[in-house]
Formats: structure tokens, C-alpha cells, sequence
């Protein structure tokens, strides 16, 4: 298959059209200026079709003279317009948001997927509007809890942001936000995303068949992109729940050319604690709080030319102070949160060529911190965890002809990692511990990848280069990438797919019972990078314009992957050997997924089933047999539906439905565990005043030897759209989650030889109340 491959990238270019003109432009909202992804647009008499880039870029090679163009995008009017070529042209289309009325039928050719290689199973297109309205605990809207209605992709805890893909771990999934990486994506330990749905535009999500441009991760690709700034005037969103509040603003710096959009969130549970505590002289006050802020401008310099400036920062804070009797006062601290920022240049190089170039960096950091003042001394703790990633990337796409179109492009990164630095100080020391064994790693990575249609068949052919270079070892990789999608008729479609990845940074989860906490870490001399392959195949059936159903079968194999030795509950990098703790093996993963799909009319939804295995081996573990993942659960059946009551009264309203029944996770429950001793170099500053850090060890007749119950339960929502002018409505959304109160086990844990279990979710009731305007 590889050799194919390779065949494919070199390619001789035969299929360009030496006699035809190059259209290319951009698609717009026309209320706004916001340039739309994904778009479809369709030449009516010879069926050439082209889709929308990130930018909202397109390009078509189309015959001299009069051509017809239909242009078609999900909740906007279809928009048809005629051009007389001549000359390679460039034009701005606008698309009116709102519903046609009246259906285009366009005759001999049907609307161009965005992916016509890939399986809707495969790659999905991620809707704002939808996710808007699907039933939501406590009001928080999250495009990540929505992933989890998708067949292969299984939440990890009840009510939490964290996802499996496909046999995956929640680190193998590549997550971009106006591309670059975010490695935190959790407020509130997890029951809450980092992204604010008021400030996104759209996002793609992959997983399977993930194209060459794509990298680093083994499992799933997040591609979410942050609206750009309202062109034509002033607009915004303020949004209110029972967690937190949120305010976006869009304007123009200079209409038509230049905008700009700010976007905040924070909760507020913790002001009211916060006053309610002072006020009750209490000797000990608590509380939890997180922010986000997003923040991004754009000019268009001129119509080839248009730049781009993003930033966003989050950060959650967990705070409790205390003071007895004798006067000392105790101060803790546990933060966490992101750092962002990208500049990004679009530049038209031809009629042909389409860039990109950009620079950005991402930065992650969770902290502890500990104070304690007796009035003679005091005392600090704090430990640490950093990850910087700095980058220059460029990205470019050549619109050869009717039927090929070439992306290629490079990155190159530095990174830093600082794993669990601790540091104590008080009057008689300053002690700073791991400090020296902050790691730096560089990476080189480029890519080509290849789109082809020849009548019916479709594919898109790639490869992706990467060299890693980290603690004095070189690693180098090919990894080669393979989508095929064939028209049947009869509205069929089977697709094939096959990916080779590289992961080159690990994060290292506690897999006891308790909370995790997680370490980012680079590979090393010792922990090799993560490689995993993965091939697929479907088959597709759109019956008309309102149905659609597809199943496709996967199998997936893993190299490399870690996890703790046995007994090892927690990595400490204070010894220097803390690579030595982990160990490498194998993983597999294999499945079918099955869905079907409603999307027009007054109800529409998707149900989607996978039935799936996952599992790991290594050497050390289980005798060497391949044991169950911790989220190897065998079935998932999902309903998502919504149902549209009409509009009365200048209200638009809706009733939302969404079902998730799945097997139980297993879980690793210790037949013994042994106490730790303090680490080493802290044992002549144990005292009462100081934290002790132990470590213990835990064993086990076999790894995940313990299956949770089936999880299951049931939300309802209801949506009222308020309209009262052209630009301003309000909307009222009530949701039931857990409706019939299911006690799901969240947590479990061992004592007096008895596994007991906690379950925090029961039916919970919330509202929230949106105003646009």
C-alpha cells in the first residue's frame, strides 16, 4: 500500500486544463463579512464543483464564457450567479443567512461533500447551531460533550469533557483552536470545556483518514476556528447560566476592511460563597473559579492579502484559606490554565495558489502552592507542572485543475517541558527540586498531500514527514495517508481509508482511583515516540435529500504506548528516573459504527451504535497478554433528535432530545497496597508545617480487573427564540439532564476489603438565557 502511495504523491500532473480560466474567490455571510467554511459550489452544466477552505477561499478551473454557479451552505440561502470568464477572474460571494424556501435542483451533478473520500462515519462538519440546542447540564453549552453523541467516540467520567476515539487515550486526540494546539481543554476537573461557544465559528473533527496536513496525535483531530469579527457593525452575544456568564463582542475597526472580537467568560458561584463566608466571620473560606477570555482582529490589506491576529488565555483557580486559634494562617492554592496566541497572513501568491504562513504559541501550566505564616515563619510549597510550544508554520494549497488540487507545506516547533518542579522556602532554605531536568525538544515536520477525481472515484493521497530531536536522540518517521471514496449510484458511496501517526509528546495520567494528575512529557532516550496505523472501510447511503445511513468496520493498531509499572500510582521526576518507571507495549482497537440520519424537516436527529473492542499488552503486565483498556467499552448506542414546534408569535421553538446507553469502563481495583516512605531529600524537612509527599504502591491479580455497570441516561430541552427586531432576539433554554435520575457510578473506590461507589449526577434541572443583538 505504501508504494502505491508514493506512486500517487509524484503523480504526473496530466489532468490540467490548459485551455480553461481559473475562478477563484471567497464565501461571505453577507451580514457580517464572515467568511464561511465548507461552502459548495457547483457549475450547472458540467458538475465541476469546489468547497470553501478554512478561509473561506475556493478556486475552480472552468471553461471560457457564461458558466452558472450554484452555491449552497448549511443555514443560508442558496445563492445562484452567472459569469462570463474571459480572463482568470476573482470574485466575493454573499450568502444570506436564513433557510431557502424554494429547492435548487441542479441536474447532473449532486452537491460536492466536503470530503467526498471520507465517510460521514469518518469526518463531520460540526454544526454551532445544533450544538446550541442539544439538552446541556446546568445551562453550559460544550463542543466537546457533543463529540461524545458521535459512534467511536466515548466520554470518559459522566458529565466530563474528556473523549476516547476510537480505542484511543484522551491525550492521542489532536485538539487546534485557529490551529494551534490547546493541552488543556477542562474547566471545573473536566465538567466543562475551555471553548466558548459565543466565540467559535465552526470546527471539523477527524478520526479516521486524518489528511497528511494533520499531525502529532494518534486517534482524532479538533479543528475549531474562532469567528473573525463582524465587517459590517456592531454585534454581540451576553449569555447567562446558572455557572457562569458571557459577553462577546464583534465591530469593525473600519467597515469592510478591518474588525475585531472580544469574548469573556467566567463563573460566579464563587462570589457569592466568597461573600457569604467574610461575612460570617468564618475562620476558613473556600471557593472555585475559572475564566476565559478569547480575543482576535483581522485586516484585509487588500483582496489578496488579509491578516489575522488571535490570542486566548483560561486559567481554573481552587483556593482555601484558614486560621485557628493561635493565629497561623494557611493559604492553598491548585491553578491551572492556557496561554495562546497566533498571528496568521493569508496571501492569493495566483489565480492558482492559495498560503498561509502563521506563528503561534501555546503554553500549559498547573500549579500548587501551599503558604503558612505562624507570625515568626513563614512557608511556601509549590509544585509545578509547564509546557511551552513555540512554532512557525505554512501551509499552501495549488489549484492545478479541474480534478487535482495539491496542499503542501512545513512546521517547525520548539518545546519546552517542565514535569512537577517543586520548590519549599521559608527563612532557613530555598530548595528548588527537578529544576535541572526540564527537557527541550525540536521538531521538523512538512507534508504533501494530493486530492484526485477521475468521474466517480475520489481520493486523496498524502504523506507526512516528521524529525524529532530530544534529549541527544533522533527520530524520524514517514507517514503516509490514504483516502478513497467511490460513487455506487443509487445514492451509494463505499470509502476506504488508511493512516499512519506519530506522537512525540506523552502525558502521564494517574491510573489509581483517584484523580489524575496529569504530566506532559517529551519523548526521550527511553520512551520512544507513540506510532500508531489505522485502515477503515464503509459503506454510505444517501436515500434523498432528507436521510442518509452509513456502517463502516475499523481496526486499529498501536505502538509504543505507556502507562505506570505495576504498583506505581503516581510518576515523581525528583530521583531522575522517573522514565525508567514507565513501560512501552502495544495497543489494538477494532469496531464497526452504524448511523442514520435525518436532516430535514420539522424533526431531525442521527442514531448512531458502535459495537468495539480495545486492548493493551506489555511484557511486564499480565504475564504478557493482552488485557481490556480502561475504556474498552463493547457497545454505545446514541439518539440525538430535535423537533422544530414552529414559530407563533414571532417565537421560534423546539423540543431537543438526546439518549447515551454504554457498556461500563474497567477499572484497576488493588488487591494490597503498601505505604510509602517520604521522598528522598525531603526527609529532614518533614514537620508538622511542611506537606508530606508519599508515594504508594498498589498491586493487582490483573490490570482493569473490575467492570463498571452500563451507563445510561436521558436529557430534554426546549428552546424559545424570541425575535424582536431584524438584528436583536432573545432566547430561553430549559433543560432536564438525567431525566429519570439514574445514579451512574462516577467514582469508586476500596475499603474494608468492599469496592463502594459515589455518583454525583442525579436529575438536574437549569436555565439560560441568551440575548443577540
Amino acid at each position: 500500500m505504501r508504494k502505491i502511495l508514493y506512486l500517487l504523491l509524484f503523480f504526473p500532473l496530466w489532468c490540467l486544463g490548459q485551455d480553461d480560466f481559473q475562478l477563484t474567490g471567497y464565501v461571505e455571510d453577507i451580514s457580517t463579512g464572515e467568511r464561511l467554511i465548507g461552502a459548495t459550489l457547483v457549475e450547472t452544466s458540467s458538475g465541476v464543483g469546489a468547497v470553501s477552505n478554512a478561509y473561506g477561499f475556493f478556486s475552480m478551473n472552468l471553461p471560457r464564457g457564461k458558466q452558472k454557479l450554484e452555491v449552497r451552505f448549511v443555514g443560508y440561502q442558496n445563492n445562484t450567479l452567472f459569469v462570463n470568464l474571459q480572463q482568470d477572474s476573482l470574485i466575493f460571494i454573499s450568502l444570506d443567512p436564513g433557510v431557502s424556501l424554494d429547492e435548487v435542483v441542479v441536474k447532473a451533478s449532486a452537491p460536492k461533500e466536503t470530503h467526498r473520500e471520507l465517510s460521514s462515519l469518518t469526518y463531520q462538519r460540526l454544526n454551532m447551531a445544533q450544538i446550541d440546542r442539544i439538552p446541556v447540564v446546568l445551562g453550559e453549552r460544550d463542543i466537546l460533550k457533543s463529540l461524545q453523541y458521535l459512534p467511536g467516540v466515548k466520554g470518559g467520567r459522566e458529565n466530563t469533557t474528556t473523549y476516547n476515539v476510537r480505542g484511543g487515550s484522551a491525550d492521542q486526540n489532536l485538539i487546534l483552536l485557529d490551529g494551534v494546539p490547546v493541552y488543556n481543554v477542562s474547566h471545573v476537573f473536566g465538567f466543562f470545556s475551555t471553548f466558548n461557544n459565543d466565540a467559535i465559528k465552526g470546527a471539523s473533527f477527524y478520526k479516521g483518514g486524518i489528511p497528511a496536513r494533520y499531525g502529532g496525535r494518534l486517534s482524532s483531530v479538533l479543528d475549531v476556528t474562532m469567528k473573525e469579527g463582524n465587517l459590517k457593525r456592531n454585534s454581540g452575544v451576553f449569555s447567562i447560566s446558572p455557572i457562569s456568564a458571557r459577553f462577546t463582542l464583534e465591530e469593525p475597526i473600519k467597515q469592510d476592511t478591518a474588525s475585531w472580537l472580544f469574548s469573556v467568560r467566567r463563573s460566579f458561584l464563587d462570589l457569592p460563597l466568597w461573600l457569604y463566608q467574610n461575612l460570617s466571620g468564618l475562620d476558613q473560606t473556600y471557593g472555585f473559579k475559572f475564566y476565559d477570555l478569547n480575543v482576535k482582529a483581522n485586516w484585509i490589506i487588500n483582496e489578496r492579502n488579509r491578516l489575522y491576529v488571535s490570542m486566548y488565555t483560561g486559567r481554573d483557580r481552587q483556593f482555601h484559606r484558614s486560621k485557628d486559634e493561635e493565629g497561623i494562617t494557611d493559604k492553598n492554592h491548585y491553578q491551572w490554565g492556557n496561554l495562546t496566541g497566533v498571528a496568521r497572513w493569508n496571501k492569493i501568491l495566483s489565480p492558482r495558489l492559495f498560503s498561509n504562513f502563521s506563528a503561534y504559541f501555546s503554553r500549559y501550566k498547573f500549579a500548587i502552592k501551599g503558604k503558612s505564616d505562624d507570625g515568626s515563619t513563614k512557608s511556601l510549597f509549590e509544585s509545578s507542572s509547564k509546557l511551552w510550544d513555540y512554532s512557525l508554520k505554512a501551509d499552501l494549497e495549488y489549484y492545478a485543475g479541474k480534478s487535482y488540487l495539491s496542499r503542501f507545506g512545513g512546521k517547525v516547533s520548539h518545546l519546552v517541558f517542565k514535569p512537577n518542579i517543586i520548590q519549599i522556602v521559608n527563612q532557613d532554605y530555598d530548595i528548588t527540586m527537578n529544576d535541572e531536568y526540564s527537557k527541550q525538544a525540536n521538531s521538523i515536520e512538512g507534508y504533501q498531500e494530493n486530492e484526485f477525481q477521475f468521474g466517480r472515484l475520489n481520493m486523496n493521497a498524502g504523506i507526512r514527514f516528521s524529525a524529532y530531536f530530544a534529549d541527544g536522540k533522533k527520530y524520524l518517521d514517514w507517514q503516509p495517508r490514504l483516502g478513497i471514496g467511490l460513487d455506487l449510484g443509487n445514492g451509494y458511496q463505499l470509502s476506504t481509508s488508511y493512516m499512519r501517526m506519530t506522537q512525540y509528546i506523552h502525558q502521564l495520567s494517574n491510573s489509581s482511583l483517584g484523580m489524575p494528575t496529569d504530566l506532559w512529557v517529551a519523548s526521550t532516550g527511553n520512551v520512544r515516540p507513540e506510532v500508531g496505523e489505522q485502515v477503515a472501510l464503509g459503506i454510505e447511503r444517501r436515500f434523498n435529500s432528507t436521510y442518509k445511513a452509513g456502517i463502516e468496520a475499523y481496526y486499529k493498531t498501536m505502538d509504543h504506548v505507556i502507562r505506570f509499572q505495576e504498583g506505581e500510582t503516581f510518576v515523581n521526576t525528583n530521583d531522575n528516573n522517573w522514565e525508567e518507571r514507565l513501560l512501552s507495549g502495544k495497543g489494538r482497537s477494532y469496531g464497526s459504527e452504524f448511523f442514520i440520519q435525518k436532516e430535514k424537516g420539522r424533526l431531525t436527529g442521527m442514531v448512531s451504535y458502535t459495537l468495539a473492542w480495545s486492548e493493551r499488552q506489555f511484557e511486564e503486565v499480565n504475564k504478557g497478554n493482552w488485557f481490556p483498556f480502561k475504556y474498552d467499552r463493547r457497545h454505545d448506542l446514541s439518539l440525538l433528535m430535535e423537533y422544530d414546534l414552529g414559530e407563533k408569535c414571532q417565537k421560534q421553538r423546539s423540543l431537543s432530545l438526546g439518549f447515551t446507553f454504554q457498556s461500563g469502563n474497567n477499572l484497576s481495583i488493588p488487591d494490597t497496597e503498601v505505604p510509602g516512605l517520604v521522598l528522598p531529600g525531603m526527609e529532614e524537612y518533614a514537620s508538622e508545617s511542611l506537606p508530606n509527599w508519599f508515594k504508594s504502591r498498589r498491586t493487582y491479580d490483573n490490570p482493569n480487573n473490575f467492570k463498571m455497570p452500563a451507563f445510561h441516561h436521558l436529557d430534554i430541552g426546549y428552546t424559545t427564540k424570541l425575535k424582536r427586531t431584524e438584528r436583536k432576539n432573545y432566547t430561553w433554554t430549559f433543560s432536564l439532564y438525567n431525566v429519570y435520575s439514574r445514579m451512574n457510578p462516577w467514582y469508586y473506590y476500596k475499603r474494608n476489603d468492599k469496592v463502594r461507589s459515589i455518583s454525583v449526577f442525579p436529575i438536574i434541572p437549569s436555565v439560560s438565557f441568551t440575548y443577540k443583538w
